[in-house]
């Protein structure tokens, strides 16, 4: 899908929310919308992210971002560039957009010279050492899910719809999800997952939310883990939208190299 035809996609589904009253826009709609956001043609950045453990302790790492939306499906990768432990590190991730496909993900190791593919529930597995899990880092099949508006509050000064979200699957490691999305962009700004015994395990946090080339982003991301006390920040920089990018990039091949220049 061009970035012509995405804009006025987007312009016109805008536009019949605005006109529709707040109670005939269901939670589906409103996950849809927020999945459904423009995000570019593609994307470039880079990503610092800073573990912090219980004791204060922190660890940071450094790491470039590439994707690109082909209308149908979207690709994306990342390069670990420092520290010297996770160097070369590389992360693909192919999504679809249709009912009952799942995405499909690569992580390369040069440790062990090889990639392993992410499948079934090790995409419950926490992503490198990080509070957020593979399947947090990809955007998730609506078909997954039942949806239910519990309330529309404020958060941050923003007026949001407060989404539960229940997998079909009682074998997931959250037993509901609930997101705090935003009625101005459609982006959610709080989480909250609860593991299998229906308990609070992590508390997700996004801030700095501004347009860049006219496309809602947000800039900061920071995930909570209240079992272990761990905590990830992941701050984003160095944005650029709609550059052109080599679908080469996108490959299991590429992640051999480790790392892709800007």
């Amino acid at each position: 899908m061009t970035y012509l035809k995405k804009i006025l996609l987007a312009c016109a589904f805008a536009a019949v929310f605005a006109v529709l009253p707040v109670f005939s826009q269901t939670a589906y709609d409103i996950m849809k919308a927020s999945r459904d956001r423009y995000e570019g043609d593609t994307a470039v950045y880079e990503m610092q992210m800073t573990l912090i453990a219980k004791n204060g302790t922190k660890r940071l790492r450094e790491v470039s971002y590439f994707s690109k939306d082909y209308g149908d499906y979207k690709r994306t990768v990342m390069f670990f560039l420092t520290p010297k432990d996770v160097s070369g590190v590389g992360y693909l991730v192919w999504e679809y957009d249709q009912e009952g496909k799942d995405d499909d993900t690569w992580l390369y190791m040069p440790a062990m010279k090889k990639v392993r593919r992410i499948a079934g529930s090790g995409k419950d597995d926490y992503f490198m050492g990080t509070d957020f899990t593979y399947n947090d880092m990809g955007n998730r099949e609506l078909s997954k899910d039942d949806f239910s508006i519990l309330a529309e509050e404020t958060v941050d000064g923003f007026a949001c719809w407060k989404i539960r979200c229940v997998p079909h699957d009682t074998t997931e490691r959250n037993s509901s999800r609930v997101y705090w999305i935003r009625k101005d962009n459609y982006i959610a700004i709080k989480g909250e997952l609860y593991n299998r015994q229906k308990n609070l395990e992590r508390v997700l946090s996004v801030k700095d939310v501004e347009q860049i080339d006219g496309i809602w982003t947000a800039k900061t991301f920071s995930m909570e883990n209240l079992a272990s006390g761990h905590s990830t920040l992941i701050e984003i920089k160095n944005i650029t939208y709609n550059k052109s990018l080599d679908d080469s990039i996108f490959t299991v091949a590429s992640l051999e190299k480790g790392r892709m220049g800007r």
